[in-house]
């Protein structure tokens, strides 16, 4: 036996390869031809579930996505002219039953007559940049039309109001309080782009910004309910102008103002569910006409709403105060073109 350290101790050149695949993350295998494996490492095997023999010709196959194995063998087929593999798929993970992404590469080892013996390959798991990078297109296509569809919110809103105001210092007044609206839904969606914004807050936002106090001016009930990003904006809109419309005429108008009870359901119906939100104003003494001409108040709950929300929206001018039900299919909110 030889001493410790001595040259008849070190490893073998077999041995250090063997040694080296076993500490790296990736899956490594050697093939001859067009991808017929001739070993694969403890990865592959700890991975997929294969033994080495199963792995073995074409057998690796079995374990790449059925989707992706025509891609996968149109790469090999192009490989022996690019001299080099290069191919991305999905590839079984056996503990868990799910499908990750690899990046699968490979180069030949040439013989002295040009041509492959052999190839020597790895298979890098990238399913968690794919899933990124999957991600980060879809939040860029979503805020590209969130984008142009602001825009085009803020030249109706800007179009409407200048046809409804009786003058420019009006037209101005309720220009800012509008664009203020958007903007405030626009800053919570910027915050969470995916998902929804929560209702209690929406209605409590456009109460706040006239000053108004929850409990004294105004109370709000109803179950938990998260708004689609998509609906936000025009339900934001669609209550400023009601708040708008309660300074002005309504319940927060007057000296000894009124109150406004804002209330909500969520109804399960045979086309999904259905947010059933009532603006009901009282404690007034009003004539209960309704207004003459119809504003851009009116355009927004009895024409955006339904146009872009498929809402069902009916309002009410009574002797104590303007009433309005809002009833917002919520699958539809999240359809729509917001």
């Amino acid at each position: 036996m030889g001493r410790p350290g001595a040259p008849g101790d070190l490893p073998t050149q077999d041995e250090n390869f063997r040694l080296l695949v076993d500490t790296i993350p990736q899956l490594v295998w050697r093939a001859r031809g067009r991808g017929n494996w001739v070993w694969s490492s403890r990865q592959w095997q700890s991975f997929t579930g294969q033994s080495e023999a199963e792995a073995r010709d074409r057998g690796w196959l079995a374990a790449v996505h059925p989707d992706d194995r025509a891609s996968t063998e149109a790469a090999w087929t192009r490989a022996e002219a690019e001299d080099r593999l290069a191919v991305e798929h999905r590839l079984l993970q056996a503990s868990t039953g799910e499908y990750r992404w690899f990046e699968t590469r490979a180069l030949p080892v040439r013989g002295s007559g040009g041509e492959a013996r052999e190839w020597f390959g790895t298979a890098t798991d990238i399913h968690d940049l794919k899933m990124a990078q999957s991600l980060q297109a879809h939040l860029l296509s979503e805020l590209q039309h969130r984008v142009r569809n602001t825009l085009a919110t803020v030249r109706a809103i800007a179009r409407r109001s200048a046809e409804t105001s009786e003058s420019v210092e009006d037209y101005a007044m309720h220009l800012e309080g509008r664009l203020n609206a958007v903007s405030r839904v626009q800053s919570a969606i910027i915050r969470n782009p995916i998902g929804g914004l929560s209702l209690p807050l929406l209605v409590a936002d456009e109460l706040f910004a006239y000053h108004a106090h929850e409990g004294e001016d105004f109370t709000i009930a109803g179950p938990p309910v998260v708004v689609p990003a998509r609906a936000a904006e025009r339900l934001a809109l669609a209550l400023h102008e009601l708040a708008t419309n309660a300074v002005k005429f309504g319940a927060l108008a007057q000296q000894e103002r009124g109150s406004i009870a804002i209330a909500w359901t969520v109804e399960d119906r045979e086309k999904g569910p259905v947010l059933i939100l009532d603006w009901t104003e009282g404690g007034l003494s009003l004539a209960g006409v309704e207004p003459r001409r119809s504003g851009f108040g009116m355009d927004v709950l009895q024409r955006m709403l339904p146009h872009d929300l498929k809402a069902e929206v009916v309002v009410a001018f009574c002797s104590d105060g303007l009433t309005c039900r809002i009833a917002l299919p919520l699958d539809a909110a999240k359809r729509s073109p917001a």
